[in-house]
């Protein structure tokens, strides 16, 4: 990826976010927890599994920077990263983004978590959004339904061959310790939102 590359889908991700944020406010009465703990720069995983293109489309209205959002439904004309399964182009964009202090919100197993974190050190962030799809999942919440959004206090995972044996980004069992790790998180993290909200968390987390 180019220089050229990495600021045209920057300026895509921006303009999105604010196109995003007229739509968002105008269909639906969202509530938003935790905003403060996205940093404003340096590079930051937020690991939201399961969103739909409405829900993810939503937390990336209401974040406090552009986000580029790593799903098999993405759009590189909207500065997102578009998975085609193993999901290796993927993983390489968003190694580059994330090298270039990029906010990306990962929301597909594939590619790994584990994999990009093995890159180096940085935030995860665990998202959870409650209200934001129809009766079914990938059905959009109804006009001025309530909706909110959960953004967990930043966590750094400190890698080390001590852990897992080994730092290499290609290694199996470093890759699915991290992923582990990142699943804990994020379970944790979408268990205290329902207990906050009031509001059942079940199936996937924007449910």
């Amino acid at each position: 990826m180019t220089g050229q590359d990495f600021q045209r889908l920057t300026v895509r991700a921006a303009h999105l976010r604010n196109i995003g944020a007229l739509v968002t406010r105008a269909a639906y009465r969202v509530e938003v927890h935790g905003r403060h703990h996205v940093p404003t720069e340096g590079p930051v995983l937020l690991v939201a599994p399961g969103l739909n293109l409405v829900s993810a489309g939503i937390v990336a209205s209401v974040a406090r920077r552009p986000l580029h959002t790593l799903a098999p439904w993405a759009s590189p004309a909207l500065g997102d990263i578009p998975v085609i399964s193993p999901g290796i182009g993927a993983a390489r964009w968003a190694v580059e983004l994330l090298a270039g202090g990029a906010a990306i919100m990962v929301t597909t197993s594939v590619p790994p978590i584990g994999y990009l974190l093995a890159h180096g050190p940085m935030s995860i962030i665990s998202v959870v959004v409650i209200g934001g799809s129809g009766k079914v999942a990938n059905d959009p919440p109804r006009l001025r339904s309530k909706i909110q959004v959960y953004f967990s206090a930043p966590r750094t995972i400190e890698v080390s061959s001590d852990l897992f044996g080994s730092v290499d980004p290609c290694e199996f069992r470093y890759v699915s310790g991290l992923d582990e790790m990142v699943r804990q998180i994020v379970a944790d993290e979408t268990t205290e939102s329902g207990r906050r909200s009031g509001r059942p968390v079940t199936g996937k987390v924007h449910q």
